[in-house]
């Protein structure tokens, strides 16, 4: 995740008052992580959003 994104106070209020959903939210970009990287032999930036740096949208495929 983004150091920019975890400085900020909505992500701070987050982790105050939701954890379990800041858990799962951290799981799922991993997961996007990590299957971006196995499928293509690099890493992608990816974004929640489905997008990607240049601003595309992008539909992940999961195994």
């Amino acid at each position: 995740m983004s150091l920019a994104v975890m400085e900020t106070d909505g992500f701070d209020y987050l982790k105050e008052s939701c954890p379990c959903l800041l858990s799962e939210l951290l799981e799922y970009v991993a997961r996007l992580s990590e299957h971006s990287l196995t499928s293509t032999g690099q890493r992608k930036e990816l974004y929640a959003d489905g997008g990607d740096v240049n601003g595309r949208r992008v539909k992940q495929r999961l195994l």
